[in-house]
């Protein structure tokens, strides 16, 4: 099955300090992918970026297949603390 990934935000945190030396080369990584209609996210954690966005883009994807709504209705209650 396909996606349409513009209904969708991918973000990415990678696991390394703020500042400071850190070491060469890939880091691990924290992926977090939403549906934007629905606000449905995933966020999974692995030493290897793609492992993490293919993980959580199947993640989130099996939860929006399971929810019953099509569309959140007020996502900025979301945004608040």
């Amino acid at each position: 099955m396909t996606i349409n990934l513009d209904e969708y935000r991918i973000d990415l945190v990678e696991d390394r300090p703020n500042k400071g030396m850190w070491h060469c080369g890939p880091n691990a990584a924290w992926v977090t992918v939403t549906h934007l209609p629905t606000m449905i996210s995933a966020r999974m954690f692995d030493e290897h970026q793609h492992h993490a966005r293919q993980a959580a883009i199947a993640c989130c994807q099996m939860m929006v297949e399971q929810s019953r709504l099509l569309k959140c209705q007020f996502p900025e209650c979301l945004r608040q603390p």
